[in-house]
């Protein structure tokens, strides 16, 4: 949540970006600030309004929806949104529909069982602004009966391993921002993190930095950034993570109309330079950031 209010404030996002938010901690205070900065810019952001993962698991929504449906209430720019899977009903489907009847929602689809004539009316709902295809866990069927000014289809385009060891070198990452507009109003993705939710674990054996980049022809790949000391009991993480910081600081300012100069490249530059170590927490924001500043950048034509 921090990467997003920091880009909000750095770069114009609406009609460009809109960020789409899966809450995953009960802690609503800072998921409340955020709403409030993206409504009073009168910028859109997706909030999924029926969470299940993690400290929502096996838990009801009392005491969180309240506060997070009065900050939607207030900003007609914030976009409430349902997350339809196998288990959700059309009775539910229904109901949220009818609770935000006059404002613009979302449906997000995830294994989604629907008949034929159901798709087809959520296909005709005016007032659904988006159809979000969740790893392309929908039929073929169910896809093209959706309009494709209102379809965003999100991938996980990051190939998650086991181990920061594990990574290396360099992968291809997306290139769905030069052709999107084909079949979709939209395109998305899960940045540096993948669909996967993890939990903070134990400590680093290896620290990895995961830099996205422009690639000659506008592809982006994605460069992994890892530490020289990759054993549990070898080095400080604070060490590790100047190794793989120092790594993609050089890498960055050697390319630059490749990575782009955004305010994380900065932040990364300045520690590498004092030697300082910000913690795991916020570097993982910063590649976040990143990323999403690199791809306003590639769709603005900055880079």
């Amino acid at each position: 949540m921090l990467a997003l209010r920091l880009l909000r404030g750095n770069y114009p996002l609406r009609d460009v970006v809109i960020p789409i938010l899966e809450p995953v901690n009960r802690a609503h205070a800072p998921l409340h600030r955020l709403l409030n900065a993206f409504g009073e810019a009168n910028d859109n952001l997706i909030v999924v309004t029926n969470p299940y993962q993690h400290e929502f698991h096996g838990r009801g929504l009392d005491g969180w929806i309240e506060p997070i449906g009065e900050a939607i209430d207030s900003h007609g720019s914030l976009i409430p949104g349902l997350l339809c899977t196998q288990a959700t009903t059309v009775e539910q489907i229904r109901g949220f529909l009818a609770q935000y009847q006059r404002r613009d929602v979302a449906l997000l689809y995830m294994n989604t069982r629907l008949t034929e004539a159901n798709a087809q009316r959520l296909a005709d709902r005016a007032n659904i602004r988006f159809h979000i295809n969740l790893q392309e866990r929908m039929s073929a069927a169910h896809r093209a009966m959706l309009p494709r000014e209102k379809v965003v289809d999100i991938r996980d385009d990051f190939q998650r391993k086991a181990r920061n060891s594990d990574y290396e070198g360099i992968e291809f990452f997306t290139d769905r921002h030069l052709n999107f507009q084909e079949v979709a109003v939209g395109f998305g993705d899960y940045t540096i993190l993948g669909a996967t939710f993890e939990a903070g674990g134990g400590p680093a054996a290896a620290v990895a930095i995961h830099g996205t980049f422009k690639e000659r022809g506008g592809d982006v790949w994605v460069e992994h950034f890892v530490s020289d000391d990759i054993e549990l009991n070898v080095g400080t993480v604070g060490e590790k993570f100047l190794q793989a910081a120092g790594k993609l600081v050089a890498r960055a300012q050697e390319f630059p109309r490749k990575f782009g100069n955004d305010e994380a490249l900065q932040d990364y530059a300045a520690d590498v330079a004092a030697e300082h170590f910000p913690g795991l927490g916020k570097s993982k924001e910063r590649q976040i950031y990143h990323h999403l500043a690199l791809m306003h950048q590639l769709l603005t034509g900055e880079l």
